[in-house]
């Protein structure tokens, strides 16, 4: 279990009221994803007004196009090290996933590791039948010099209920957590070291060919965000 103890709150949302924050986040752009053809679309993201914010995937027949939703705190909050944390329920149907992650415009550096850049995947969720989630580094872009290190752990957390997945991220190390629970432990040796930088949060909903085709008939489908929250041990962040 995490000892809150030595850390600070330095953002809270617990997506009260009707409307997204935008002084804690923005609308992911509605770029496509994967290779499926999926587009982020901001109407596939919004509060619930019972204190949820709500990520959803759905299907068009009329354009073939999966719609899903994304949120990201970029150019809003940033932090390096500390704890990351997310209380959410999971996709109730297989072939899409969600993701609470940490992402910075250095990731596509291939110069110094992972230390000057690493998409930090908190959770990934594309193991909805074998009911698995999966951990993930990736660092040096993500082009021919693409590395990537992670984990798939058995989770029994696909059940409707609401689950915390969480991240300690020091100067030595990544430790992950489901439920208070540790996970994953890694040094990033492989990446040269954990990242150096300030890194922004995202929560988004997507689909792809290697995580098979949704099935059609279970969608829309969505997740439901109770909050997220994030700690420094670094008073003055």
């Amino acid at each position: 279990m995490i000892d809150y103890s030595p850390y600070y709150l330095t953002f809270e949302d617990n997506f009260d009221g009707d409307e997204l924050d935008l002084s804690k986040w923005e609308r992911c752009p509605e770029w496509k994803r994967q290779d499926l053809n999926n587009y982020w679309d901001n109407d596939m993201s919004y509060l619930d007004g019972e204190g949820n914010l709500i990520i959803e995937m759905s299907y068009d027949s009329e354009t073939d196009r999966f719609n899903s939703g994304g949120v990201r705190s970029r150019g809003i909050f940033e932090q390096k090290y500390g704890y990351f944390e997310i209380r959410c329920t999971l996709n109730n149907s297989p072939g899409w996933w969600t993701a609470f992650w940490l992402m910075g415009d250095s990731v596509n550096s291939e110069k110094n590791g992972g230390r000057d850049g690493t998409e930090i995947d908190i959770y990934e969720s594309p193991y909805f039948t074998e009911k698995k989630i999966q951990h993930t580094l990736n660092w040096d872009g993500y082009s021919s010099q693409h590395k990537s290190e992670g984990k798939i752990v058995d989770a029994d957390v696909y059940d409707g209920e609401y689950h915390t997945f969480s991240l300690l991220w020091t100067e030595d190390e990544y430790i992950y957590y489901i439920d208070g629970e540790e996970s994953w432990r890694t040094d990033a040796k492989k990446a040269k070291g954990t990242c150096e930088v300030p890194l922004y949060l995202k929560v988004t909903a997507e689909t792809g060919s290697w995580s098979g085709l949704p099935d059609m008939d279970m969608l829309p489908d969505s997740i439901k965000v109770d909050y997220v929250r994030v700690y420094s041990a670094d008073c003055s962040e």
